[in-house]
């Protein structure tokens, strides 16, 4: 059959005839055994074994993918931009509890008076003294957010002082908040990650990270003829309390594992967007041009 598809050809030069002779011997050598290939989707575009033309079949390939660049940039630019972050200056009370404690009191209502719904607590910062250095207590703030609930006429919290604190607040202290929009974090805002502080420390929490693989590294090479290399973006990290939760199904579980552990997981690192990645790979009819939406990961958030 090999022989009769290659005699087929129309001649168009050695180049073109030495192309055909190398993509024939392929698919001869690596034919999989009946039953050891790998399932593949039935909706598929593919051409037969006497039909084959590198020319044609790189053309294809092409148009897809300039076709897909086309419509990722087209969703790109229809994008909603999203909204500017804000900063609040508060003055809470501050007083000395029992065991050394600071108890800290806010008005619940303050922290996003005048501001859409969507804003959301991104970073807090207390200032004690107006000499003494800031100190970020924004994972305790979300946290008394989550647990007291949006009715909550006052926010009260029971810090542990930092350990440089050498007088005691006498009424000046200040609260720094830098709020974010959560309306915007969708397709585009899950892979525009860089300016989020991991509060376990860089590269630790949630993140894109990028694996260049081999068809046999994936064991696909029996099957997929193009590309031979794969730039695979991977959602890697942990995902502590409230960072880059997918919805609130991903809040009320983080909540839940911090209460019970045992019982209830913590939020995974799991892809938010993929980009499309067309293969060229064989079928039983010949060769096939497809397209994976969900093969290599854009973005990522806790879920």
């Amino acid at each position: 059959m090999a022989l009769r598809a290659l005699h087929a050809q129309p001649t168009g030069g050695p180049q073109l005839r030495f192309l055909l002779f190398l993509l024939l011997l392929l698919l001869l050598l690596s034919w999989p055994s009946q039953g050891d290939a790998l399932a593949v989707p039935e909706q598929r575009r593919s051409l037969s074994e006497s039909q084959l033309n590198p020319d044609e079949l790189r053309g294809r390939f092409q148009d897809l993918l300039s076709r897909l660049h086309a419509n990722q940039s087209r969703e790109d630019s229809n994008s909603e931009p999203t909204p500017d972050p804000a900063v609040r200056i508060l003055s809470p009370e501050v007083r000395l509890g029992s065991h050394g404690r600071l108890l800290l009191r806010v008005n619940r209502a303050s922290l996003t008076q005048g501001l859409p719904e969507a804003y959301r607590v991104h970073r807090a910062l207390l200032l004690l003294t107006p000499s003494s250095r800031p100190w970020d207590i924004t994972r305790p703030l979300q946290r008394a957010i989550s647990l007291q609930g949006p009715h909550a006429r006052a926010l009260r919290l029971r810090l542990a002082p930092p350990p440089d604190l050498a007088v005691l607040p006498s009424g000046g202290a200040r609260l720094e908040l830098h709020l974010r929009s959560a309306a915007g974090r969708g397709r585009r805002s899950a892979h525009l990650h860089p300016r989020d502080s991991c509060p376990l420390g860089p590269g630790r929490c949630c993140h894109l990270e990028t694996v260049q693989a081999t068809l046999e590294d994936l064991g696909w090479s029996d099957w997929v003829l193009s590309p031979r290399q794969l730039q695979l973006s991977m959602c890697v990290g942990e995902c502590p309390h409230l960072y880059r939760s997918a919805n609130t199904h991903a809040q009320i579980k983080a909540r839940l594992h911090g209460l019970q552990p045992d019982r209830v997981p913590a939020p995974c690192c799991v892809p938010s967007s993929y980009t499309p990645v067309v293969l060229m790979h064989r079928t039983d009819s010949g060769v096939s041009l497809q397209t994976y939406d969900d093969l290599v990961a854009q973005g990522c958030h806790c879920a």
